[in-house]
């Protein structure tokens, strides 16, 4: 049978009724004392102790509250019971939780193969490859990749070494979500010379803005327009000259569309004649220090060489014919570094002038005249700058200017750029370990940096949420 009292709802707690009753059983226990302590003069003892033990009672039923209310206890009644209870009042039910709000863990968007794509700049059509996302009805963001110096395509693979260092980033940021646009610049790969393969001479008069810079800034453009990108999400990647190229760009956008990021993986972190001098100078050291050629032919083709400098910066393009080489009798390794100094610091092939580079030319000149020391600071996007420690064409360096990446990076306003040196990765990206650096054509049987696809990954994640 169901009990059809009001739950008091303490488990075991007295019915109120039977609270009064000790409530005035207690009252008329003190008035007795009382009374028989006037008689006798004595029982005060007794009375109180009487008082104590009935407040005992009372403060165990629960009828007395001490220091504050005391939190209700709450009983759980059957719907039998409640149906068989219809005066019974209201019953204390408990405060329900609140519904925690569901998370999800965000799905990372698949990124989809290669696709043949090309776009126009300043009548050339480059072509490129484009892997966007699978389900184009979730933007994500997406990265245009700038190659670097020689005549490297679009993968990173030259007619002499294919390196694959730019596929490679495009599978990184595949892998992170990301959407790429990679290509050919003019003179490599399926983009060619496109409209000046007939007569090359015609590019003589055009400069380094036109031929090299403004196809990053379309390439840009066209990215942002393709199905499933999002146009606010739109990161540059630059490598060695690409990496001097998008600072450019980063700094004067022209009609390109608004960067959220900034990477400069290996960038150029000086004048490029200055680089380039640098570099022969080093290999030539070498050179005499292993005996393939001596001290006198080294300081000849030195002097040569700063000579050759100084008349593209101080002259004006179209520049004169070049005299004689200082060696014409040199032989092997002097041969080869006269030949090279030769096509590069007073050669003007245009179609080299747009892979290898011939600097005697108003391209030339154009880039020499880039300082990407000066364009950090211009920048207020987030940017990521990297350096191999056994990068030999773009060193960290010790931070002073014109030493290496390290200054670069120091340049930047606190709070935009990113900096980290990778440990044992060449020019190409690969990790050589604790070998001493070999000939690219060697490397290339090393790996990809872990270090380098970990820091892309760990940077590249802040761009994940379109908030």
């Amino acid at each position: 049978m169901t009990d059809c009292l009001a739950d008091t709802g303490a488990a075991g707690s007295l019915p109120l009724l039977l609270v009064g009753v000790l409530v005035l059983t207690a009252g008329a226990v003190v008035l007795v004392l009382l009374r028989r302590r006037r008689g006798s003069g004595g029982g005060r003892g007794a009375a109180t102790t009487t008082l104590a033990i009935v407040l005992a009672v009372l403060a165990a039923s629960g009828a007395l509250q001490l220091g504050g209310a005391a939190a209700p206890a709450t009983a759980s009644v059957s719907s039998a019971e409640a149906s068989a209870c219809p005066s019974a009042g209201p019953t204390s039910e408990p405060t329900p939780a609140p519904t925690p709000t569901p998370t999800t863990t965000p799905v990372q968007p698949v990124i989809g193969a290669d696709q043949e794509v090309a776009f126009d700049s300043g009548g050339v059509t480059f072509h490129g490859s484009f892997r966007g996302p699978t389900d184009t009805s979730q933007p994500v963001p997406a990265v245009v990749i700038v190659v670097g110096t020689g005549g490297v395509d679009r993968n990173g693979n030259a007619p002499t070494l294919d390196t694959e260092a730019y596929e490679w980033l495009a599978d990184v940021m595949s892998a992170n979500g990301v959407a790429s646009l990679r290509y050919d610049k003019l003179g490599t790969g399926a983009t060619g010379l496109g409209p000046y393969a007939a007569d090359p001479d015609e590019m003589l008069a055009l400069g380094y803005d036109q031929l090299r810079v403004q196809p990053i800034r379309d390439a840009l453009s066209f990215v942002a327009e393709q199905p499933g990108v999002d146009s606010d999400r739109i990161l540059l990647l630059g490598h060695s000259e690409g990496g001097a190229d998008s600072l450019i760009v980063a700094t004067e956008l022209g009609d390109a569309p608004a960067l959220a990021g900034l990477l400069l993986i290996e960038p150029a972190y000086t004048h490029i004649l200055d680089v380039v001098s640098s570099q022969f100078s080093v290999q030539m050291e070498a050179a005499v220090a292993a005996g393939a050629m001596t001290a006198d032919d080294e300081q000849t083709l030195a002097d040569w060489m700063a000579a050759g400098v100084a008349e593209i910066r101080t002259g004006t393009p179209p520049y004169p014919a070049p005299g004689p080489v200082p060696l014409p009798d040199a032989v092997d390794m002097t041969a080869v570094f006269q030949s090279t100094i030769e096509s590069n610091i007073y050669g003007s092939d245009p179609a080299q002038m747009v892979v290898t580079h011939a600097y005697r030319t108003l391209y030339g000149k154009q880039y020499d005249a880039v300082d990407p020391y000066e364009l950090p600071p211009l920048v207020s996007v987030p940017t990521l700058v990297t350096c191999g420690t056994k990068d030999f064409n773009t060193p960290c360096g010790d931070g002073t200017p014109d030493s290496g990446v390290v200054a670069v990076a120091g340049q930047f306003a606190p709070g935009v750029a990113e900096f980290t040196e990778i440990p044992d990765m060449v020019h190409i990206l690969r990790d050589v370990g604790s070998a001493d650096v070999p000939q690219p054509a060697d490397q290339i049987a090393y790996p990809f940096s872990s270090v380098l696809e970990t820091t892309l990954g760990d940077w590249l994640a802040r761009f994940a949420d379109p908030r």
